[in-house]
């Protein structure tokens, strides 16, 4: 069955049309390009941050997240043991922030001292994690840390949270 249509008609759809195209392209660039970060950020927010008690606190078996602990500290699905470092709890605490502040789109949320929480955000999608990090004091010339990076949406993170610990460790031992 042919249906035809005005010309007037016609007129009406095809800009119709080309609004809704229009529309779909300033949409795609204010989420997918460096203008996108706010809207999605806005889109994705973090709410309320859990508090962390390292000592105290039971961690789940979520596969979105990855904690490191030293021995005898956390209860709960350690993925691995926190290396000690020969520096005082202070200087470990500051190579800490300056290695951190080379990282990109993290932001500190909370800052106690010796237990900072962070967020840092996925490049493309802005999806983000939050880290909680706690310096341990072992003797005058030694301690220790515990890490915990965990998604806030979702239940799988593809091993993000894992590479980031692994990473963030492995450059604060450098």
């Amino acid at each position: 069955m042919n249906i035809g249509l005005s010309p007037r008609m016609k007129h009406i759809l095809v800009h119709v049309c080309i609004g809704f195209l229009g529309i779909s392209v300033v949409s795609a660039a204010l989420l997918f390009t460096l203008l996108g970060k706010w809207p999605l950020q806005a889109l994705l927010p973090i709410s309320d941050i859990e508090y962390i008690d390292f000592k105290t606190q039971r961690f789940s078996d979520k596969p979105n997240q990855f904690l490191v602990c030293p021995l005898g500290i956390c209860h709960g699905e350690e993925k691995g043991v926190s290396p000690e470092f020969y520096l005082s709890v202070e200087t470990l605490a500051a190579r800490w922030r300056a290695m951190v502040s080379t990282e990109q789109r993290v932001e500190i949320l909370d800052d106690q001292g010796l237990k900072i929480t962070y967020v840092q955000r996925s490049a493309r999608f802005r999806f983000p994690d939050i880290i909680t990090v706690q310096f341990f004091p072992l003797s005058p010339s030694r301690s220790t840390l515990a890490v915990y990076s965990r998604a806030v949406y979702g239940r799988y993170d593809f091993g993000v949270n894992r590479e980031r610990v692994k990473k963030w460790l492995g450059n604060i031992r450098t």
